[in-house]
């Protein structure tokens, strides 16, 4: 039986448990059906309902990184006594879920794809372990800052903008593009935030403007919640551009036009088919030269029409 015949088998006898009456067997169907596909129709929802119902012990995994962290999150922060283990590549991880008052029971970091591939066949040998449950939108934006640098009143429209990928997607936008990117977006009426570690940040170099501020705390929660003062975000396939999705936050993302299912299915696709995210893939290195008028006119486009930009 193959994957695509798997996920009906699956989904179908969730579902026939549910009406059952079995949560218990239907949570054990609809976890399968998630491995397989993560956004599966309604499996998200329908998992979350018969886990509140079930009696059966079980530990929820958290794989990746701080955006996959984000898309479990709305589950997290409403069940924060269940058994949780993360694998991760984000070494801060303990003092994030620490901040937000959720108990991980154990940890498991890689650097390596190879190694979280070790840790994911070693986590299976546990029958009552199963993918914590997602969901595509915050139920509540969920971070609230301790300095609200930004929450004040505007006369003029904000853009995030965060220009670095996740270390384990692709490279970072090249420097022409973002100084022509920066350059264009201050002849017009707007203000800037540029997210990012001072780390990242250091490898450019910003024209001074005070309408250009930065969002570059050591605590990243402290950055994820600038996002929700920006209008339109612009960034690489990152933490940022999960954040501002999923707080309905119109984005636009680049990244490189390399093959890769679960980044598509679980953070792209169902965010532009709800109109909110807007996404331009490139080939390798070619943000540079004539490659970035295009880029920069498709950004303005959007941005025109979503802030009425003249």
């Amino acid at each position: 039986m193959n994957r695509h015949i798997k996920k009906y088998f699956f989904y179908i006898w969730g579902r026939c448990l549910e009406v059952l009456g079995k949560p218990d067997q239907a949570l054990h169907f609809y976890a399968e059906v998630i491995r397989i596909r993560t956004f599966f129709l309604d499996v998200q929802h329908r998992y979350q309902d018969v886990f509140e119902k079930s009696s059966h012990p079980c530990t929820l995994e958290l794989h990746g990184g701080v955006g996959d962290f984000l898309q479990h999150l709305p589950f997290l922060l409403k069940h924060k006594d269940a058994h949780y283990i993360v694998v991760t590549h984000f070494p801060r991880a303990k003092a994030f879920f620490e901040n937000l008052g959720i108990h991980i029971q154990h940890y498991h970091f890689y650097q390596l794809r190879e190694e979280h591939h070790l840790i994911k066949e070693n986590l299976k040998k546990n029958k009552n372990s199963y993918p914590a449950p997602r969901q595509i939108f915050f139920d509540a934006f969920p971070f609230t800052p301790s300095k609200n640098k930004l929450d004040h009143e505007r006369s003029m429209p904000l853009i995030g903008l965060h220009m670095t990928p996740s270390a384990m997607t692709s490279n970072p936008l090249s420097r022409d593009f973002i100084d022509q990117l920066i350059h264009t977006l201050l002849s017009y009426p707007i203000k800037l935030v540029l997210f990012g570690t001072q780390a990242e940040l250091s490898h450019f170099e910003f024209q001074e403007d005070d309408r250009i501020s930065f969002a570059s705390h050591e605590n990243i929660i402290e950055n994820l919640a600038e996002v929700q003062y920006c209008d339109v975000m612009i960034g690489a396939d990152s933490v940022f551009k999960t954040m501002s999705s999923m707080a309905n936050i119109p984005t636009i993302i680049f990244y490189e036009d390399v093959k890769s299912h679960f980044r598509d299915r679980v953070f792209i696709d169902p965010y532009v088919k709800k109109n909110i995210m807007f996404p331009y893939k490139y080939a390798y290195q070619s943000l540079e030269g004539e490659k970035i008028k295009p880029a920069i006119d498709f950004i303005m486009t959007i941005l025109k029409d979503r802030l009425k930009l003249i």
